[in-house]
């Protein structure tokens, strides 16, 4: 879950490039893979990618400096809460935690994050969680979402036995050079309402003057091509 804080962000052209700098994907090296689901034998599963806080906060120094940015946490405790785990019904807990991160010049947002008390790394899990979705408003990490999950084989602990390789458009260098996924182009043309957008200027000032060729003012006014009027 994401929440949005207040933006003080003056606009302007200096704070599109930082903003763009932000969205520019981690280094490979950088990037790690979670397995989200499993065939039955345990012998394949889905993996997604994700990053380490520290790789977040080392992109904020790197754009912002140390001092540019900082971070506010929140901490609640929701008590006596059953759930399952490794089959057995436990009675346990919730830690919530809202994580604020402040920009200057830029604003605040919000992002939260959750784990079950009877976990041994419960606050770190959490804290993670609402750190990264908290950037993530910023744009900075948010392109993993448009990454699909992938099936690879396991090893005997459930863990990848090699790292998927990942999407040309998620390489920075490749960003950098106006890559995108092909679902974030398609998301983007329905904002802007039409697929001609994207296309060269020269076609699309050529459809737009043979749409307002055949339009039936045009042809009203005496717009139509020169061969089709009656003389």
């Amino acid at each position: 879950m994401q929440t949005e804080g207040t933006t003080t962000s003056p606009g302007g052209p200096h704070v599109k490039e930082l903003l763009a700098e932000l969205e520019v994907p981690f280094s490979p090296d950088q990037v790690q893979w979670r397995v989200t689901n499993t065939t039955h034998d345990k012998k394949r599963g889905q993996v997604v990618p994700y990053a380490d806080p520290r790789a977040y906060s080392d992109r904020l120094n790197v754009v912002f400096s140390p001092q540019g940015w900082t971070r506010e946490y929140k901490v609640e405790t929701i008590s006596n809460i059953t759930h399952m785990k490794k089959g057995e019904s436990i009675l346990s807990g919730k830690v919530l935690l809202t994580c604020t991160v402040t920009i200057f010049g830029l604003g605040s947002h919000c992002g939260t994050g959750e784990e079950w008390a009877d976990d041994d790394n419960c606050v770190t899990s959490a804290d993670a969680q609402a750190f990264k979705r908290a950037c993530s408003c910023f744009g900075l990490g948010r392109y993993f979402y448009d990454v699909p999950a992938i099936w690879v084989d396991l090893d005997q602990h459930r863990q990848p036995m090699r790292a998927p390789a990942l999407s040309a458009w998620a390489l920075p260098e490749n960003w950098r050079k106006g890559m995108r996924p092909r679902e974030k182009w398609k998301r983007e043309r329905q904002c802007v309402g039409s697929k001609s957008w994207f296309q060269p200027r020269e076609r699309r000032e050529q459809q737009a003057s043979h749409r307002s060729a055949n339009s039936p003012d045009s042809w009203r006014q005496w717009k139509r091509p020169l061969a089709s009027r009656q003389f």
